[in-house]
């Protein structure tokens, strides 16, 4: 898990194994994935639960939304990713926290390996999810009428948005676990931040849908705001829209910094 150095101290001692953030972060990151691949919950979480929501919303509401002019699978498949990526950010959480409780965290921190690379490998876990079950989304979307009418361009560009909204909504669940390091309290706090967040969005209705009072933090609250990036990149163009774009990067950018820094403080005194 860690580099070693060339060579050996006196005495012909072994050398002491020199850390190395990105090949321990890898390691653990691969520890991450093979765990998910034994609980069949992170499958389904990861992939099964976000195109049972895209099927029901199409279901329910395509119709309605086609009779008010609105191209539901086009509107709907970005919003349902983000969706997606706030299960990884509640799942990361759950990780984290059973770490801390299972004493695995204590464990890591005695070993000669970097200080940040235990966050970092559930970040890579999460992050190579969040894209595997964006794909199969925007595969049943393709199903539904969903199109990249921006290109290549857009897609590669809507990617970017992925894995940027994904970092930015995992790190607050990766420090909410590892400061509470509870499962059950977790997960009721992840969900206290989820559903207000989600709900009270453009992500599933236009803001026009709103109380006209209501729409101003509708329209500026990060999730809105990363769900018009995901449908610039993918319906508009982001040559057309940069103001959409570079706004929800500093959303992400934002939350990113916030949350990164506070990482090291509860890996600290996280187990």
């Amino acid at each position: 898990m860690t580099a070693t150095t060339s060579g050996t101290r006196r005495g012909d001692e072994p050398a002491t194994p020199r850390p190395s953030l990105v090949i321990d972060s890898l390691a653990l990151g691969g520890r991450h994935l093979r765990m998910m691949s034994r609980r069949p919950a992170s499958i389904i979480g990861a992939l099964v639960l976000p195109v049972i929501f895209a099927v029901l919303f199409l279901t329910v509401f395509g119709r309605v939304m086609d009779r008010a002019g609105i191209d539901y699978a086009q509107f709907m498949v970005p919003a349902i990713v983000l969706q997606a990526i706030f299960f990884s950010g509640m799942s990361i959480s759950i990780w984290a926290a059973e770490d801390a409780a299972s004493g695995m965290i204590g464990r890591l921190r005695s070993m000669p390996i970097s200080r940040m690379s235990p966050a970092l490998g559930l970040l890579i876990g999460e992050a190579i999810r969040t894209i595997a079950g964006s794909l199969v989304l925007i595969a049943v979307g393709y199903i539904a009428g969903f199109r990249f009418e921006t290109g290549i361009v857009g897609f590669l560009g809507f990617l970017g948005i992925v894995v940027c909204a994904s970092l930015s909504i995992c790190l607050p669940y990766l420090v909410l676990g590892f400061a509470v390091g509870k499962m059950e309290p977790v997960q009721a706090i992840g969900n206290l931040v989820y559903f207000p967040l989600l709900l009270v969005s453009t992500l599933f209705v236009p803001a026009q849908a709103y109380p006209e009072w209501m729409r101003p933090i509708v329209e500026n609250q990060p999730i809105s705001r990363i769900g018009e990036a995901l449908r610039a990149a993918s319906t508009v163009g982001i040559e057309h829209t940069p103001s959409t774009v570079l706004i929800a990067l500093a959303w992400c950018a934002g939350l990113i910094a916030v949350f990164a820094a506070l990482v090291p403080r509860v890996f600290g005194k996280a187990g």
